[in-house]
């Protein structure tokens, strides 16, 4: 378990984030407790991450900006970037899940969410509200990872598994960061570039394409902040045409330059 905290003479935040169950792992990254209070806007950029998050919250809405407030809700698999607002206090709990892991939890093809924040109530009915409540009355965050390693695999078997075409075009895609091509996959797959946009789009929510952009911005993103490169042969090395390609993509998946990489920390809180 990792703990972040951070003072000010506006407010304070606290961050705390633990693994899941080994039998999880596959399909959940990590489990996000957070609780903050600030006297004064806090705006936070969420760059997508290729992933899906669920937000469990036990406190006030939270505004996206331009998109409506919301309590909890999943965050479908995004190629760009959006911002979130709030002011006084945040309280809850976030869940990473890899996008086939989101398509069997919610019970519904990921491509109905069409990239868009949707209540978890709405998603997944009563059992979402139940959960919801029941982590709420939990006296620390241990307890509340504890209830979703029980709650999880649960879920997970009453839903729906991916084709294994679709499984295979993830793994792909996930493993190579995004540098495989779509006309190789149709190849290895021996199917359609139709067939294969439309299964993918179904299990995961976007097309191939978009998520094999997400991810090359990422380790793009993760080589920027190591340092000791140009962004020149970051982009070589990521699988760009040109740096041009890489600026490119960055403003549209990001909202910033690459330049700006190692400065910048997504999701975490700064004054509006």
């Amino acid at each position: 378990m990792r703990v972040f905290r951070s003072n000010s003479e506006t407010g304070w935040w606290e961050m705390v984030s633990q693994q899941p169950a080994e039998p999880l792992r596959a399909v959940v990254r990590q489990y996000v407790g957070y609780r903050e209070n600030s006297l004064v806007a806090v705006r936070r950029r969420e760059v997508p991450t290729g992933d899906v998050a669920l937000i469990m919250s036990f406190g006030p809405r939270i505004d996206v900006v331009g998109g409506g407030a919301y309590g909890s809700f999943a965050a479908a698999v995004s190629d760009t970037w959006s911002d979130t607002e709030y002011i006084g206090e945040q309280y809850g709990l976030e869940v990473m899940i890899t996008p086939l892991g989101a398509s069997r939890l919610l019970g519904v093809p990921l491509d109905v969410l069409n990239g868009v924040v949707v209540e978890l109530e709405d998603l997944i009915g009563t059992k979402a509200k139940r959960l919801i409540e029941h982590l709420a009355e939990l006296p620390d965050w241990p307890s509340r990872f504890a209830v979703m390693d029980a709650v999880l695999p649960r879920w997970l078997d009453e839903g729906r598994p991916p084709t294994p075409m679709v499984e295979y075009a993830w793994q792909r895609i996930t493993e190579t960061q995004g540098r495989v091509s779509i006309g190789t996959l149709v190849d290895e797959l021996g199917c359609s570039r139709r067939y294969l946009l439309t299964q993918f789009r179904s299990h995961i929510g976007v097309p191939p394409k978009s998520l094999a952009r997400v991810l090359r911005c990422r380790h793009a993103m993760r080589l920027l902040r190591a340092g000791g490169k140009s962004i020149g042969d970051i982009a070589h090395e990521c699988g760009y045409f040109d740096q041009s390609h890489l600026n490119r993509d960055f403003r549209l998946i990001t909202g910033i330059v690459p330049a700006h990489i190692p400065f910048f920390q997504a999701g975490m809180p700064s004054s509006a």
